[in-house]
């Protein structure tokens, strides 16, 4: 049976009925139906929210899937690292995870730095230094829900997001073990005779 993660933008797609909309829910109907499992990442609670914050309790982020009618979609939790993920929905990194993260940022952002205080340098007015935090904590957010699905060892990593997507970064994502972004249309089209 395959495996899909969607990103945060397939449950913004649902919540703002977004043409892709249907798609996903056609991928969690696959599921209901027995198949294919659809799983989340705990990472999609940490984003920046539409009013500029970020939720502080976990339990918002559930309330917001459960209103989507996705409550019974698995959640798989990312990495553990500071200020980007939940306590209770994280897990310990092990010796090869920063080198790991590391290769996809270079994929993903190859003209990014990686640190906070390379992305984020402290001459900053306010809201540079806000705006800097906003674009590092998106793409380190992006990689981790990217090493999730990695680590899950999932099939199908669905997203809206053109940068995933790119054919310049496929060959490479693939070798890093993400072998099939898909966005939510084709993903729902996809099957297992496609992976053959």
């Amino acid at each position: 049976m395959l495996s899909f993660t969607l990103d945060t933008n397939c449950l913004i797609a649902v919540e703002e009925e977004r043409p892709e909309a249907g798609a996903v829910r056609d991928l969690v109907a696959r599921q209901r139906s027995g198949l294919a499992t659809v799983r989340l990442v705990a990472t999609m609670a940490a984003e920046t929210q539409r009013d500029g914050t970020v939720l502080d309790n976990f339990s918002h982020f559930q309330r917001r899937i459960d209103g989507l009618g996705f409550g019974e979609l698995e959640i798989l939790a990312p990495v553990a690292v500071c200020d980007l993920t939940y306590l209770d929905w994280c897990v310990f990194a092990h010796d090869d995870t920063e080198a790991e993260i590391r290769r996809l940022h270079e994929v993903l952002f190859p003209t990014a730095p990686f640190g906070y205080l390379d992305a984020v340098p402290g001459h900053l007015d306010e809201e540079a230094r806000r705006l800097a935090e906003r674009k590092w904590r998106n793409q380190q957010l992006d990689v981790l829900v990217l090493h999730t699905h990695i680590m899950a060892k999932a099939d199908v990593f669905v997203s809206n997001d053109r940068n995933f997507r790119k054919q310049s970064k496929r060959p490479r994502l693939a070798e890093l073990g993400a072998k099939v972004i898909l966005s939510p249309a084709d993903a729902a089209a996809y099957d297992a005779a496609d992976s053959a």
